[in-house]
């Protein structure tokens, strides 16, 4: 039994806890902050609510509030020589995982020579970053307890995967009360998102006792409290449930990666801009399915199951896979997540897509390797929405 577990961030999990950003950069000794966020957050009152008390304190603040979604090496840029020409000292971001992104990808930049494109793979970050606070608005993501950020090149139609030691946030503070008023579109979509997390990192090949401890307790808490934080947003103890989940997700597949879901989601994001989250929600069932021809997969789909709530005892471990595709299935459509026709995609496109599937990172951990005609015939199934298992 050998394994490499950590986890590369300071959590604290509490709610009320981004409340305490003053002590925390008083503790840290810091005098000039940038605050990496989003419109929504401005919108949403959430960056007012985070950012006033830390003014109030007298430190000094600067602000890049222009992060996309998925994003780019311009967008990473633009924060970098506003970070630079600013001389801060930390930095501190508001959002999902776009904005953690970022704000991870410009701290790279503070302390690395050369381009953010030059850090793509693991552990090409050498110099140690600046201290960096994360504080996560939605369920879904787990960059806040991650060392990887994801940086679209649009110039490749290609999402860069840079990861190492000195990538992760310093200190997560993870405050439930802030997904109180997400929508529940977006509630939905990084909902799913942390389910793939935790599903692709229990089957990983990289997966180890640790990992496969925090993805089980992942997936029982998001698929108890998922379709509830949809449907009540104010339900705070789904809220505080979803972002335990999402946070152990990320905790999970930190150390054991991700698989052919993600290799699919990814080029979906950077070809056609398709959210990240709802990406992982329509391949996840179809590629559960492809899976589960293996038989170490099944094996470990009666953990799985029992994690999701149904029982298994003298059930054939055909039928334990089929009730975990259903299941998946079932809480996509509870939460309204659309397909690819839905969202505007052609089957043509998905068709020069699937080389670029082929080529992803996560491509190594999955546990059934996929041919590029796997791959094509796995998209066709999921663009045409090809019956799974006879009846759902």
């Amino acid at each position: 039994m050998n394994f490499n577990f950590s986890v590369p961030s300071k959590v604290i999990f509490e709610k009320g806890s981004s409340a305490t950003v003053p002590e925390v950069i008083n503790d840290l000794q810091l005098n000039n902050v940038l605050f990496v966020y989003d419109k929504g957050i401005i919108d949403a009152g959430i960056a007012d609510k985070v950012i006033e008390p830390v003014e109030k304190a007298g430190i000094n603040v600067t602000h890049f509030t222009g992060v996309y979604p998925n994003p780019t090496i311009e967008n990473v840029e633009e924060g970098y020589e506003i970070a630079a020409s600013s001389d801060v000292d930390a930095i501190i971001t508001i959002g999902g995982g776009s904005s953690m992104d970022c704000a991870k990808a410009i701290n790279i930049l503070l302390t690395n020579p050369g381009s953010i494109k030059d850090y793509e793979g693991r552990g090409i970050v050498k110099e140690k970053t600046k201290p960096l606070i994360a504080i996560p608005t939605t369920a879904g993501t787990g960059s806040e307890g991650t060392a990887f950020t994801i940086i679209t090149d649009t110039e490749r139609q290609r999402k860069m995967i840079i990861a190492g030691d000195n990538v992760a946030a310093d200190i997560a503070l993870v405050d439930p009360e802030l997904t109180v008023g997400l929508p529940p579109a977006i509630t939905a979509a990084t909902g799913m998102d942390a389910l793939t997390h935790a599903i692709e990192a229990f089957v990983s090949k990289n997966a180890s006792i640790p990992s496969n401890i925090h993805a089980l307790k992942a997936i029982e808490l998001i698929v108890e409290n998922l379709e509830e934080a949809v449907k009540n947003g104010s339900n705070i103890e789904a809220r505080e449930n979803m972002m335990l989940g999402s946070l152990l997700a990320g905790i999970a597949f930190n150390q054991a990666g991700l698989g052919l879901v993600h290799a699919i989601a990814h080029p979906l994001g950077s070809h056609f801009g398709v959210a990240h989250g709802v990406a992982n929600a329509i391949g996840l069932p179809y590629v559960v399915k492809y899976n589960s021809d293996l038989q170490s997969v099944k094996e470990k789909h009666v953990e799985m199951a029992s994690a999701m709530g149904f029982e298994t005892e003298y059930k054939s471990l055909e039928i334990i896979s089929e009730e975990i595709v259903s299941t998946i299935v079932k809480l996509s459509n509870a939460v309204d997540i659309p397909s690819l026709k839905e969202i505007g995609i052609n089957k043509e496109n998905l068709d020069e897509m699937a080389v670029d599937v082929t080529k992803e990172n996560s491509m190594k951990f999955t546990p059934r390797d996929a041919s590029l005609e796997e791959v094509k015939e796995l998209l066709n199934d999921i663009y045409y929405e090809t019956p799974l298992i006879e009846k759902v």
